[in-house]
């Protein structure tokens, strides 16, 4: 049975446990000596490790999604946790998975529950079908409810396609009341399709990775082949409707250095746009805060953020209990608040 996870790794701390291989690469330092870094991933979280003295052997025996028992220490390297690895080895017994890949805190039946209750308020025929062809289907809805949403960045974890996207459903439907000028059925079943290439684009087996279609072809573009080819099965599909409603999921990343095949050009496809990405940023947000206080960060902000190229403010909260804490002067650092004086060219 697993006894450490990554969540509870602290500086100092010395490991003899089963993690799993997520990622894997060598090397070289300056003097010309080779070194392994590895990815370890267990369900709450990852975290890179270095072993700096390795054979040709080492490096050809160990795969990636491969589970190995590692010996080690753990460091922090440039404000960040890394484990000094003084021997990894393939671990041959049984493990549960259950320890290495996270899941939705959410049950999963409930948010299915919720997710067609949401979709069920589309009057439209064609659109009611359409969906009816998706989520009636038991092999796929059941790839639709353990998929998740992403790899790395937002809900990625077992059911987290899910729960995005009945999220996405909700914001949709709080923005149709406020812009009625967009047409209900189409964003309800935009919102509810929009990742629906999700299920062939990721395989989450061992650790979330991208499957050959998903390296290929992604889940947008995807995803509107499978709408294509589900519309031209019903009869008497209205073809302007079919048009918008591609457009709606090809447009739905936004912009197109974010992968988005077409900017929005209509009403549904804008506010998909921006509930989807509202909900993924929240979700960003929500990780980097949680991973540095895993980390055991202590300030108001969270290093900067890869993505986001930012630091993340932790909240009002935060910044009262540190002012009412006894270990300080009752000042809190605002620094991440800062102007960046490399991205802006109007600071001193």
């Amino acid at each position: 049975m697993k006894k450490v996870f990554v969540a509870n790794l602290r500086e100092g701390a010395r490991i003899e446990d089963v993690f799993l291989v997520a990622a894997k690469s060598v090397a070289s330092t300056r003097a010309g000596s080779t070194y392994l870094r590895v990815k370890l991933a267990d369900k709450t979280g990852e975290i890179d490790a270095i072993k700096w003295e390795i054979n040709e052997s080492e490096v050809s025996r160990l795969r990636e999604d491969d589970y190995v028992l590692v010996h080690g220490i753990v460091r922090t390297y440039n404000d960040s946790l890394q484990v000094c690895v003084d021997s990894l080895t393939r671990y041959g017994e049984p493990v549960d998975p259950a320890d290495f890949i996270a899941s939705s805190g959410r049950d999963p039946k409930e948010m299915m529950s919720e997710f067609r209750a949401l979709i069920d308020r589309v009057s439209d025929p064609h659109l009611r079908g359409l969906l009816d062809s998706f989520f009636d289907d038991d092999e796929f809805a059941r790839k639709f409810q353990q998929a998740p949403a992403a790899a790395r960045n937002h809900h990625a974890y077992v059911g987290g396609l899910l729960e995005h996207t009945i999220n996405v459903l909700k914001t949709c439907a709080a923005l149709i009341d406020l812009y009625p000028q967009a047409n209900r059925d189409l964003v309800i079943t935009g919102a509810a399709l929009h990742d629906v290439g999700k299920v062939d684009e990721f395989v989450w087996s061992g650790s979330i990775r991208y499957s050959e279609e998903g390296n290929l072809i992604g889940h947008v573009v995807g995803g509107a082949m499978m709408v294509r080819q589900a519309i031209a099965a019903i009869d008497g599909f209205d073809p302007m409707m079919a048009l918008t409603l591609q457009h709606v999921i090809l447009a739905h990343h936004g912009r197109l250095e974010h992968g988005s095949p077409k900017l929005p050009q209509c009403f549904e496809a804008l506010l998909l746009h921006h509930a989807d990405d509202l909900d993924a940023q929240v979700s960003m947000f929500e990780k980097a805060i949680q991973e540095s206080d895993e980390a055991g960060s202590g300030g108001l902000f969270t290093k900067r953020h890869h993505l986001l190229d930012r630091p993340i403010f932790k909240g009002l909260e935060r910044a009262a209990a540190l002012s009412g804490s006894d270990s300080g002067d009752g000042e809190v650092d605002i620094e991440g608040f800062a102007v960046d004086s490399d991205s802006d060219s109007v600071a001193e």
